[in-house]
């Protein structure tokens, strides 16, 4: 994660500029946060996000699991950063990840593993309860939203670094990279009760962001106080 200027850091928060981005690398979007792609999907393809601390040392990553990131991952180890942790925003990360839970935390310095309780994860490894009181939440400013979510425990992640960031996991979808629009809507549920608490969810969020990032595609960047209001709007509506 090399030192960008402030043009570069400008010119990045396009959706243009992550899609041109090369998969399993990390792309500096804004000071501190970075995306990287993982597998193509229908509409684009995974992706997950890091967040370096102040101190320069410390990372935190978000979805960050597939085998198309394990080498940037293990260059982060390499360079001498010290991987605080890895937060899983939903269980369906797990199902694309390229190993077990235990592999995963290895290949990433011993990282531990975050998860919301009532995930439907399988693994005998010990995951960290993110919904409860950890250091790590305080280290990067974090609070954590808990949510319905498909199969499970799902979580919103917002951080005050930057203005304000969210981190939607799937419980947000951005317009495909083929678009033009930039929009966000809800995924499909399996159940009209989890659509109707996931849009209950979003009608009662109230945290002010600047940009919103989600597992699967465009990004919001620079977000004014109409633009949250649009988004949050659209994410909490349900359809008659």
């Amino acid at each position: 994660m090399k030192k960008v200027d402030k043009m570069e850091i400008l010119h990045s928060q396009t959706a243009e500029f992550i899609e041109q981005g090369a998969i399993g690398k990390f792309l500096k979007l804004i000071p501190d946060t970075f995306i990287i792609k993982g597998s193509e999907q229908e509409n684009g393809f995974n992706q997950g996000y890091a967040i370096r601390h102040i101190n320069r040392k410390d990372i935190l990553l978000i979805d960050v699991v597939e085998k198309e990131t394990l080498k940037a991952v293990k260059q982060l180890v390499t360079d001498g950063y010290t991987i605080k942790g890895i937060i899983l925003s939903n269980s369906s990360v797990y199902k694309n990840a390229y190993s077990d839970l235990k592999t995963l935390s290895k290949d990433a310095g011993e990282a531990p593993i975050f998860a919301h309780p009532r995930n439907s994860i399988k693994d005998d490894y010990s995951l960290k309860d993110i919904t409860g009181k950890q250091e790590i939440t305080k280290h990067f400013g974090l609070k954590i939203y808990d949510l319905p979510g498909n199969g499970g425990g799902s979580i919103l992640i917002y951080s005050d670094i930057n203005d304000g960031m969210l981190f939607t996991g799937e419980d947000a979808v951005g317009s495909g990279y083929s678009e033009d629009l930039n929009t966000f809507s809800r995924p499909t549920m399996e159940s009209k009760n989890s659509e109707f608490g996931l849009a209950e969810s979003w009608g009662a969020f109230e945290e002010s962001f600047s940009y919103l990032f989600p597992l699967h595609g465009k990004p919001g960047f620079n977000l004014e106080d109409g633009d949250q209001t649009d988004i949050l709007n659209k994410l909490s509506r349900m359809q008659a």
